[in-house]
């Protein structure tokens, strides 16, 4: 694979280039078995819909009317219609090739775009710069092809910087932090760091800002530290080198593979608690 960057790929393109990207390779922590369902079905929930919205509205907002259709049909007493009959099925075909959004989702979209686009702080990384940064890269430690797409690439004082922009109901540090561990952010910082500096052999900035997905939409800009940069990489290194394992083997074990013993929590354990305290007296024993 030759090593690249692109601006102004398309994601239907972007999605057909070869090579591992993170969003899937991150599926390994939870079982290869995941891994391999994930490689043929996409996972969209409400939450990633209306962060994907707010990604364009607020690094793309010239594509939002392109891409975006609002269902706002409500019925005589003033209710939203559901998303489904005649009414629902005509909108859809009016208009073929936009993502629907609902109406509270158009317009949370629009609150995060003022919100970021609002804050000092963001704003010194997104006042130059391009979307959606298509790379390619061979990794070096595992000799597979990779590929990712960058949210934002941009340079501030003349370094480049790897700008993410994520959505959260809570942005505050400690409460960030662990949705960012929870959901391997990390891994995603690593990979996209070490992609830039294998393509253009330059270290990266990487910075995330963080949009609460409810109002008042506030806003937090964090740069990732190099500890934490490390992390990540360690831990997607393991994951290549499991994939390896599992292609070679052509095996794609769950996370229970074989017989195990069940565990419970620390909290049953606590002393003083019975049934009675639990509020369990009731049930079957």
């Amino acid at each position: 694979m030759n090593a690249a960057i692109k601006v102004h790929v398309p994601y239907a393109e972007y999605a057909k280039l070869p090579g591992t990207n993170i969003s899937a390779l991150k599926e390994l922590r939870r079982s290869p078995l995941h891994y391999k369902h994930r490689l043929t079905n996409s996972k969209e929930t409400e939450p990633m819909r209306l962060g994907t919205a707010a990604h364009v509205a607020v690094l793309e907002p010239d594509r939002f009317d392109a891409t975006y259709a609002t269902w706002g049909e409500r019925t005589d007493s003033g209710r939203m219609r559901p998303r489904n009959g005649k009414l629902y099925d005509a909108f859809v075909s009016a208009n073929a090739g936009r993502e629907i959004l609902t109406e509270d989702q158009q317009i949370d979209a629009m609150a995060m775009q003022s919100a970021v686009r609002g804050c000092d702080a963001a704003m010194v990384y997104l006042r130059h710069g391009d979307p959606e940064v298509t790379i390619n890269w061979t990794d070096a430690h595992s000799e597979r092809p990779c590929r990712g797409r960058v949210d934002w690439l941009t340079k501030v004082d003349g370094m480049p910087v790897l700008v993410g922009l994520k959505t959260s109901r809570d942005c505050r540090p400690f409460i960030f932090g662990s949705q960012a561990a929870k959901l391997s952010y990390h891994l995603q910082w690593a990979f996209y760091h070490d992609g830039y500096e294998a393509i253009t052999g330059k270290s990266a900035k990487v910075v995330e800002i963080v949009v609460e997905s409810a109002a008042p939409h506030d806003v937090a800009v964090y740069v990732v530290p190099s500890d934490v940069i490390e992390q990540g990489r360690a831990e997607y290194r393991e994951l290549l080198e499991l994939l390896a394992e599992c292609e070679r083997n052509k095996k794609w074990p769950g996370a229970v593979p074989s017989e195990t013993l069940v565990s419970l929590p620390s909290w049953v354990y606590a002393e003083g608690d019975d049934v009675a305290d639990l509020g369990l007296e009731g049930f079957d024993q």
